[in-house]
């Protein structure tokens, strides 16, 4: 079924993933609650569900929602733990922990928060230490043996395991790179905790942290796995906003914390109704604008720049057109045009005879060669030439262009290809109105008719 049509692996993706976000809003609330109180659960779980970066890494299929999940599991065992540390809530820790980890490896971090909450039970008297010791060291051998259940490949092929880490630790990477550490601290400050959470909802966050001693058991679970996924990502090359996904839950954990702290740091003396009323109103105003934006954002999501270059691309282009495509069009690949997609060193191919030859994904690997992306910029120059396009819909060409430093040959291919055409369009994002990247269509049927070689004469 996937192979007569793609669009179907998709659906079950993309629903799976808003499971694992409804459930990430679920648990932010269930952790507030458990710390705070109800109110707290509340305020927690609507900063999260409104969170416009939370929203959108929802609907998106990738592992780093499922690795917060499970990562709130794991805190929410270590919060069990820190009340008693009971060995089946280091059981229950363990698991978590593992499925964090072979979700996402640097989620290992969650495993922080068992070290931090034992040592908080140890000292409130509530665990003995050498009964604390046995139990760490026992979730620590149960979360391993989880990693390697759920993932054995692991084991079983070590070597590709190793490559994959490796390739991981790429210097830059088109549109995610970074620099110091204090540019990669402020980018995310600025970047996607300000879009997530807002000015007001950041100050509420740093209220809570500051006001997070007066609750010494979540300051125990929250704040060590919290600070350390700041350090990973500011000493990292690159920066990417869902690595800041991890820090949305426990934001507004804090941030919640904050606003009870708010209406409770008055003196009796002076708590009138519009003092117990206050919290809610700084709670409301700091989610209408972060709603909008989320309404904001999910109209421009409805409303791609891909989705118009299809468009115009079904009224403009003729059948039998030699048509290279960028990004997975799925919408596009039934129509009566070669569709090629450019595909590293295997140049530009047959998309639907790729899919009805129902390749493996080991052929897709192979011609890949370690690339991180595909698209026209990193085909060979070779390769380049014997595509013999009549039109071209670029998606990564603006992109290559906004860093030339640092691509310079991928963005001197585009701008050759692009300086060629004789006809096109170019669909531009729009703030709140229209999304995705900026999407150049190239006509170069002239380009390809000047390049054929004339038919010999028989008669001569």
């Amino acid at each position: 079924m996937v192979y007569a049509d793609p669009s179907w692996i998709i659906l079950p993706g993309r629903v799976a993933m808003i499971l694992f976000a409804l459930a990430t809003i679920w648990l932010t609330w269930s952790l507030a609650n458990r710390f705070f109180g109800p109110r707290a659960g509340i305020a927690a779980a609507a900063l999260l569900a409104i969170n416009p970066v939370h929203v959108t890494w929802s609907q998106i299929i990738r592992s780093d929602m499922m690795a917060c999940t499970f990562m709130l599991l794991c805190l929410r065992s270590c919060a069990a733990i820190a009340e008693g540390g009971k060995w089946r809530d280091y059981r229950f820790a363990a698991l978590w922990l593992g499925l964090a980890i072979a979700t996402k490896w640097p989620f290992a971090l969650a495993s922080l928060a068992i070290g931090s909450a034992t040592i908080f039970a140890v000292r409130t008297g509530a665990l003995p230490p050498r009964a604390a010791l046995l139990r760490l060291a026992g979730s620590a051998a149960g979360a391993i043996i989880i990693l390697f259940v759920v993932s054995p490949y692991l084991l079983l092929d070590h070597a590709t395991a190793m490559k994959n880490i490796q390739g991981e630790g790429q210097s830059y990477h088109l549109g995610a790179n970074g620099g110091s550490v204090l540019y990669n601290l402020f980018w995310y400050l600025d970047g996607p905790l300000h879009a997530g959470f807002g000015l007001l909802g950041l100050c509420l966050v740093a209220f809570g942290a500051i006001q997070l001693h007066r609750h010494r058991q979540a300051m125990a679970v929250l704040m060590p796995v919290a600070i350390a996924f700041v350090i990973l990502f500011c000493v990292q090359r690159l920066v990417w906003e869902r690595w800041a996904l991890p820090l949305m839950p426990i934001g507004a954990i804090v941030a919640a914390w904050g606003l009870i702290r708010l209406g409770g740091m008055w003196p009796r003396q002076i708590r009138a109704n519009w003092v117990r009323w206050a919290p809610t109103a700084v709670l409301l105003a700091a989610l209408v604008p972060l709603g909008a934006r989320s309404l904001a954002d999910g109209r421009a999501r409805m409303n791609d720049t891909r989705q118009l270059a299809s468009a115009w691309a079904l009224k403009n282009i003729p059948p039998g057109s030699r048509v290279l495509i960028e990004h997975n069009a799925f919408d596009l690949i039934g129509q009566p045009w070669h569709v090629l997609f450019p595909m590293g060193n295997a140049g530009c191919v047959d998309v639907v005879a790729l899919i009805h030859g129902r390749a493996n994904y080991a052929v897709i690997e192979m011609a890949r060669g370690g690339r991180s992306n595909l698209d026209y910029g990193t085909l060979p120059p070779a390769r380049r030439a014997d595509c013999r396009l009549d039109f071209a819909i670029l998606s990564q060409a603006d992109r290559y262009r906004q860093e030339s430093g640092l691509f310079p040959n991928e963005d001197a291919a585009y701008r050759a290809l692009i300086a060629e055409r004789s006809a096109g369009m170019t669909f531009t994002p729009v703030p709140g109105r229209v999304g995705g990247p900026v999407v150049t269509i190239v006509d170069l049927r002239e380009r390809r008719s000047s390049l054929v070689t004339p038919p010999i004469d028989a008669a001569k």
